[in-house]
């Protein structure tokens, strides 16, 4: 309580429970909900004010100059982005970023009021139906139910509705239950969001758990699919670390292990600075064949689809369709740069790479896994007057490119 003069400010700890209490009556009874939320078909009768309240997206998409028209965008996504955008129904094109849209039958003194127009249905692509139910659980009564089942979804729609508080209960959650049991799962999902924290936490389980594996346990950890980190890199780093755990016993074991790892998946530099500092990979015979190899296919670098091993296969047997440049519709047919693959689980295509420059009408090659790219235009003429003899080859392993020597003709 504070005074002032003759006036008292009084304040109540119990209004706000109970104006959360009231809203959540009102949601349970759907009183007063002013729009709809769709979700993999299934509706949510919501109130404007609680969410744009708490989301970002809300807040721009119901505000003038977020929700008066066209397609929404979630903070954050640009105008190509394909996944989590909230698209009112039957809407036409967005309008340009910088311009302030009105109704689709606005007038000038219309966009000077600024007045927002009513969305009553919006359909949220790319959030699951059980997220967004949990999320909204929250909205209304600050607790929101998580398992390991269930996170990850609710995760996704936290970050498209940009809800950070929703998002920090699902990495504590994380974080809180990590065992050895589930660290594989919780490890995946965190690389999958950029959990660094989460990472860090879920890899000294597994590393803990590598660490107790005997030497055929070890042994059938490096050779499968998919393998349990990101990189060739860590793979070898926790099978020095299993070695080192119990070096007299385990050290005879070090060029049996080694060979089942794939060097020339490590770059170069990180051959030099990460693997060659280890002592028995410069001392054992074995070990230095193999790194020496490795580095021997770094140095030559226009001629590796030529000298692809099973040390330098990716650690993946999933195949990819891929959408390389090409003409896009539109009246200015400028040929794209864009690798496009096709992510089968979405139903979308979702950008891989983008090409060193535009082309289109190319030839397209796979090699031992390595992406050509021959020919082409890059400037839309119908009479190819624009044709290149340029060549390039795209590199899954490290995302990179590098132009090979040009055709003789274009």
């Amino acid at each position: 309580m504070s005074r002032s003069g003759d006036r008292t400010s009084t304040f109540d700890p119990s209004h706000s429970d109970n104006l959360l209490h009231g809203l959540n009556l009102l949601w349970r009874k759907q009183l007063f909900c002013d729009v709809t939320l769709t979700a993999q078909g299934q509706q949510f009768h919501c109130h404007k004010a609680v969410l744009a309240s708490c989301s970002q997206y809300f807040r721009s998409l119901f505000s003038s100059g977020g929700g008066s028209g066209g397609h929404p965008h979630a903070p954050g996504l640009g105008p190509g982005a394909q996944d989590g955008l909230g698209v009112p129904q039957k809407e036409p094109p967005p309008p340009p970023p910088q311009e302030e849209p009105g109704t689709p039958s606005s007038s000038p003194e219309d966009k000077l009021l600024a007045s927002p127009r009513a969305i009553n249905n919006l359909v949220l692509q790319g959030c699951s139906s059980i997220g967004l139910r949990l999320v909204l659980e929250y909205l209304y009564t600050a607790n929101v139910t998580l398992s390991l089942d269930t996170v990850e979804e609710v995760l996704s729609v936290s970050k498209i509705l940009h809800i950070p508080q929703v998002t920090k209960l699902c990495v504590q959650f994380l974080n809180d239950q990590i065992s050895v049991q589930n660290y594989k799962q919780v490890c995946k999902i965190a690389a999958l969001h950029g959990l660094e924290e989460t990472k860090k936490l879920a890899n000294k389980y597994l590393v803990e758990d590598v660490l107790l594996l005997n030497f055929e346990e070890m042994r059938a950890l490096l050779d499968s699919l998919p393998p349990p980190v990101e990189s060739e890199l860590a793979l070898f780093q926790m099978s020095v670390l299993w070695l080192e755990h119990d070096r007299e016993t385990r050290m005879q074991y070090a060029p049996d292990l080694m060979k089942r790892l794939r060097f020339a998946l490590i770059p170069a530099p990180e051959l030099v600075e990460r693997v060659q500092s280890v002592d028995f990979m410069r001392t054992d015979p074995v070990c230095q064949k193999l790194l020496l190899d490795a580095m021997n296919y770094h140095l030559m670098p226009f001629r590796q689809h030529c000298r692809q091993s099973l040390a330098s296969r990716i650690r993946s047997n999933k195949k990819m369709l891929l959408l390389v440049g090409g003409l896009p519709p539109g009246p200015d047919r400028l040929p794209s740069n864009l690798v496009q693959y096709y992510d089968d689980e979405k139903k979308t295509w979702k950008i891989l790479t983008i090409m060193p420059y535009n082309s289109a009408h190319h030839c397209v090659v796979e090699v031992e896994n390595f992406l050509f790219v021959l020919g082409g235009e890059d400037q839309w003429n119908p009479n190819g007057k624009h044709s290149t003899n340029f060549v390039s080859r795209y590199d899954p392993r490290f995302n990179s490119w590098i132009q090979l020597p040009p055709m003789q003709e274009r």
